[in-house]
């Protein structure tokens, strides 16, 4: 492209400026710093010249750290001629070959919609997205406390938990939302039993709400046990009206073989 030149830089000249809205993945980066070592850097990274000295890091941050772990000092990187903001722009549309967290998404928007004055429509137009989108992403991080923040980054909480249960319930209540993302890092719970807890906890009273995000291990365990009990009662009371429906049919039965006594014993011919 154009706006593009390929050159070979010193990673002390990056500015990582853009490295808090990436997902940190230790394991990510142990694959890819093995790959590399293996057979060499694959894909450059993409960088901007900054205003003063150096260049800013725009799309590349899993294979620096992977460099950095490697000791190396020199990165192969395409340099962005334009303005940042379409560099971010670039890499949100083309998505560089990766899928993206939601919650990687949200901070390039946030940036490019705080930082770079760049209007929610625009964004969509120029990204190919519509502007729900563009709008949930901003939602995601606008709402949603740092200290939450910071445990999604570290994947402590998935960004499904953060972006459909921590959001909204922050946007009701902040405290509650801590709450539970504190307890979400203790011990993880599946997406489906999550959805399920925050079903309850919206139809709860506040004595009863207040449980359910401090102790959301235990409310769960309690409600299956409650589902427990009510399927083995369904089972007990199905089996009593089985044997209800044996009962009537063997008197029925009953009731036909004494209505034929007289019949059979009473008639000389049989």
């Amino acid at each position: 492209m154009n706006s593009l030149t390929f050159k070979t830089i010193e990673i002390a000249h990056l500015e990582l400026k853009y490295e808090h809205s990436r997902i940190q993945d230790l394991n990510s980066v142990l694959r890819l710093a093995e790959s590399i070592e293996a057979q060499g850097q694959l894909i450059p990274v993409l960088a901007v010249g900054a205003k003063h000295f150096g260049y800013v890091l725009i799309d590349g941050y899993l294979r620096v750290q992977a460099f950095k772990r490697l000791g190396r000092d020199m990165i192969d990187a395409w340099i962005w001629h334009n303005k940042e903001a379409d560099a971010l722009i670039y890499v949100l549309a083309k998505a560089q070959g990766r899928n993206w967290d939601i919650y990687e998404q949200a901070c390039l928007v946030k940036h490019l919609y705080v930082d770079h004055q760049v209007s929610q429509s625009r964004i969509a137009q120029l990204t190919g997205k519509n502007k729900s989108w563009v709008s949930r992403r901003l939602m995601f991080v606008e709402n949603l406390p740092e200290d939450i923040i910071g445990l999604v980054r570290q994947r402590h909480i998935s960004s499904w938990s953060a972006q459909r249960i921590l959001a909204p319930l922050a946007r009701a209540n902040k405290q509650h939302a801590v709450v539970l993302a504190d307890q979400l890092k203790k011990e993880s719970i599946p997406t489906r039993q999550l959805a399920l807890l925050f079903s309850h906890y919206k139809k709860a009273g506040k004595k009863v709400r207040e449980n359910i995000v401090s102790q959301p291990h235990l409310f769960l365990k309690t409600l299956k046990t409650k589902e427990e009990e009510k399927e083995a009662e369904k089972i007990n009371a199905s089996a009593q009206d089985r044997w209800l429906r044996d009962l009537q049919v063997l008197r029925a039965i009953m009731v036909r073989l004494i209505k034929q006594v007289s019949e059979l014993f009473d008639n000389p011919q049989l």
